[in-house]
């Protein structure tokens, strides 16, 4: 089987000596390594600060806990279940947004609709990397008084006109798992250039504990990461830059084979947005190719390819948020469509060109 993903990962001596320092000195998290990994991602992406914390999800709840976010948060419907579990977690109500055809991020014309009275936030999601519309966005926080929280989950080492994320908006949170062009295992790391914000994170990453550890100054999360996580995190994002090529070049030829399949469309990319590249994804229209998404996603698992249904269900059609699915329910159409469109196919930064090859021929011989 062909797997979907496959962490890239440096050899195991690269991180043996430091490992055994860690395991040796018994401080084994939020130390040394840590503070580095922290300083290295803040200088590359000029952001004044990043937490390092235990994941993306966890790096989304503190990020709005520290927001003081209530009422109502606006964001897409087609994204990981993650962006909307953190607004749950700080009691916050989701009202889902619609989707922008081609990339699938955000509508940005379909926002100020949607904006209340209770409305605290906007929480944008860099869809498969590729960063959302990230000027229209502030300009209309900026003219509600809104906050901007980031679910910049896929997109460490993107960037908007030229600008690297990690510094836009009041909070961005960047995820480290398995599935991530870099990984550290497991982690999250959350940016800021409001020092206020930071500060407030870092006691909430850790209880919330007062700087002599002897209070709780907030009610806070055990949000702390390893320090073999971070040792991990820090060699790879060392790489971020060969990585992120490596992946736009197998998308491009992934592309060039399947331009010409009827039926296929791939995400746009827009000149203003340089992508990671987290996922190759294909959007299969039934009524043009000549079998259904599903259909495939069926074929390729059954001749040795595993490929996911990605985003799917839309969030406001999950079991989860069954209570938002009549008042959503059609009213979301590029998003919904997308759902059941979207197939994201196998993809890592050393993926063999060879296997790319082979997933292609598999998609024609069904399609």
């Amino acid at each position: 089987m062909i797997p979907i993903i496959r962490p890239t990962l440096v050899d195991f001596s690269d991180v043996e000596a430091e490992f055994k320092e860690v395991w040796e000195s018994g401080q084994v998290t939020v130390s040394k390594y840590t503070a580095l990994f922290e300083k290295k991602v803040a200088k590359t992406l000029k952001v004044k600060n990043v937490i390092a914390v235990s994941s993306c999800t966890s790096g989304l709840i503190l990020g709005a806990k520290a927001l003081a976010l209530k009422g109502e948060v606006i964001l897409p419907t087609f994204t990981f279940a993650a962006t909307a579990h953190a607004l749950i977690w700080n009691n916050v109500t989701p009202v889902f947004c619609d989707s922008e055809k081609g990339t699938y991020n955000i509508d940005v014309k379909k926002i100020e609709s949607l904006i209340t009275k209770k409305t605290s936030a906007i929480m944008p999601v860099y869809i498969f990397g590729v960063p959302p519309k990230i000027d229209a966005l502030e300009k209309i926080a900026a003219k509600y008084n809104l906050k901007l929280l980031f679910d910049s989950a896929q997109g460490l080492g993107a960037t908007f006109k030229g600008v690297p994320s990690g510094g836009f908006g009041d909070i961005e949170v960047f995820s480290l798992s398995p599935t991530k062009v870099v990984s550290s295992i497991e982690g999250g790391l959350i940016t800021t250039n409001n020092d206020e914000l930071a500060n407030n994170i870092r006691q909430l990453r850790d209880y919330g504990k007062s700087a002599d550890g002897e209070d709780m100054d907030h009610v806070g999360l055990s949000a702390r990461i390893s320090e073999f996580h971070s040792i991990v995190g820090l060699k790879n994002f060392q790489k971020v830059r060969q990585l992120i090529r490596n992946r736009l070049n197998i998308i491009k030829l992934y592309k060039k084979h399947l331009k010409n399949t009827r039926g296929i469309t791939f995400q746009h990319v827009p000149d203003t947005c340089k992508s990671t590249g987290n996922y190759m994804v294909i959007f299969i229209d039934e009524r043009k190719a000549k079998a259904s998404r599903d259909e495939v996603y069926k074929y390729m698992s059954d001749n040795g390819a595993q490929t996911k249904k990605y985003f799917y269900p839309a969030l406001h059609m999950q079991t989860a948020y069954m209570k938002y699915r009549k008042k959503y329910s059609g009213k979301l159409p590029v998003a919904e469509k997308a759902a059941l469109e979207g197939l994201a196919l196998p993809l890592y930064s050393h993926m063999d060109n060879s296997l790319v090859l082979k997933v292609c021929r598999l998609i024609k011989e069904v399609l």
